[in-house]
């Protein structure tokens, strides 16, 4: 009788072995934490958690990256349009479980399902194989929330890899020229006028009013909002969701103007008031100015325009 209790207890501590080996067999990495916004005018993201490791790559201000773990609280280990790396996590704000934002994931593992919420128990939408591209569009408690057509709904990070930045071909928004971008504005001239007003206000970074003052994407937001139309938080969500292309050369007043890195990552945002000139919040140093877009700083940083209409 001891015999076969031995023999029994060998099967169960194998059976339960097998059965933990098949869990974490079953996804590819760890569940991500969320996401951040970078606060630094530039932040280094390195290969190790420490100065002492190489830097990588440079991301700019205000950008969303997604925090693949936090466990470490002086450097989160980040990805950022599937580049990876570990940055100092107090040039980070609003480190959120839950966060919008867009870039392109792959699925690593097979018949992984799409729900609609973020919970195990939530319907199944679809399933999808290994190596399927889709668009993500936010992450939510270590969920990320995609996009496929017609269909949104929720798929568990650790069976996602972020491999690249915003996949126009998952998003119906036109990125591509001014061919069907609408008229320029005719309330143009108003919403020039009106951020006009405040030049010389103070910059500070997260201000979306003239008390506390402006970041370039709050200023813009702001404005916009006076006009009955809210714009995406960040310069990058605004470039990526708000409004339709138009070429530098159909530039009208009242378009969102937008700069970044040599990479094509938006950072800053202003709006267009003709005759090459824009006004926006530029720093803490100056506040709300009004610059040239044909000045040598800004014709070397600049992305692109976006028209939104009204």
């Amino acid at each position: 009788m001891k015999k076969l209790f031995r023999i029994l207890a060998v099967i169960l501590i194998l059976s339960t072995a097998c059965a933990t080996l098949a869990v974490s067999a079953g996804a590819s990495g760890s569940i991500a934490y969320g996401a951040a916004t970078v606060n630094a005018t530039l932040l280094n993201i390195r290969s190790g958690p420490g100065f002492d490791y190489k830097v990588d790559f440079t991301i700019g201000n205000e950008t969303i990256v997604v925090i693949l773990d936090n466990s470490n609280p002086e450097w989160y280990y980040i990805n950022y349009e599937g580049k990876i790396g570990y940055a100092k996590s107090e040039y980070f704000v609003d480190v959120l479980r839950a966060e919008n934002f867009s870039a392109t994931g792959e699925v690593t593992a097979t018949d992984v399902r799409m729900r609609a919420k973020p919970d195990t128990s939530s319907e199944v939408i679809t399933t999808y194989s290994a190596g399927t591209k889709l668009a993500v569009i936010g992450i939510n408690n270590g969920w990320y929330k995609i996009k496929d057509g017609g269909k949104t709904g929720y798929m568990r990070s650790d069976f996602m890899n972020i491999v690249s930045g915003y996949n126009p071909s998952a998003n119906s928004n036109n990125k591509s020229g001014s061919s069907n971008a609408p008229a320029p504005s005719p309330t143009g001239n108003e919403l020039v006028d009106y951020a006009l007003q405040f030049v010389g206000y103070s910059y500070r970074y997260g201000g979306m009013s003239p008390v506390t003052g402006f970041d370039c994407s709050g200023f813009v937001s702001y404005v916009y909002k006076e006009f009955g139309v809210t714009l995406t938080r960040n310069s990058a969500g605004q470039y990526k969701n708000d409004g339709v292309s138009v070429s530098k050369d159909e530039l009208a007043p009242g378009d969102l103007v937008f700069f970044g890195s040599s990479s094509g990552n938006v950072n800053h945002v202003g709006l267009y008031m003709g005759d090459n000139e824009f006004v926006h919040a530029s720093g803490e140093r100056v506040g709300v100015v009004i610059s040239r877009l044909d000045s040598t700083h800004y014709t070397n940083r600049y992305i692109g325009a976006k028209r939104i209409s009204i």
